[in-house]
């Protein structure tokens, strides 16, 4: 099964940053069978990213109203993304607009997994708060995890 690791974010936005920083934390440590990428575009180029993989772990900041540094592991291959993840995104699209989009298209890997982390400040220039790098830090141990094999 070839994987992908997709971190999404934006550098200059805060707790927006987490799914970089994740992908940060794996690029170079997992076996050569995964690839770990970065998409700071607009996550409607998730789906040229995960093309040819059957398997891809998306790694985004949300903004759902929950405590900052709450994660959440979604099976975004069972069926849609809930309702307030979709609500608010930095991004012109979001992720679960892309993951919609790729579904309707078939272009979605068979197993999609969404690791969201809710941020504290997007403020442009803020720096990532202190329970989303915490979250960051348990998001890239549960991929790790995910991926040895121990689901």
């Amino acid at each position: 099964m070839t994987c992908c690791v997709i971190g999404v974010g934006n550098d200059l936005r805060g707790d927006d940053a987490v799914g970089l920083v994740v992908a940060r934390a794996l690029a170079g440590e997992l076996d050569g069978t995964v690839r770990v990428l970065e998409c700071e575009g607009e996550p409607v180029s998730l789906l040229a990213a995960w093309e040819g993989y059957d398997r891809a772990i998306v790694v985004d900041a949300t903004q759902s109203g929950a405590a900052p540094g709450t994660i959440r592991r979604i099976a975004a291959h069972a069926g849609p993304l809930p309702a307030s993840l979709s609500r608010s995104s930095t991004h012109l699209l979001g992720i679960a607009d892309a993951i919609e989009l790729a579904r309707v298209l078939g272009r979605l890997p068979e197993r999609t997994i969404v690791y969201g982390v809710e941020g504290a400040s997007f403020a442009a220039g803020s720096e990532l708060s202190e329970p989303a790098a915490a979250a960051a830090d348990r998001v890239a141990d549960a991929i790790r995890r995910e991926l040895g094999g121990r689901d």
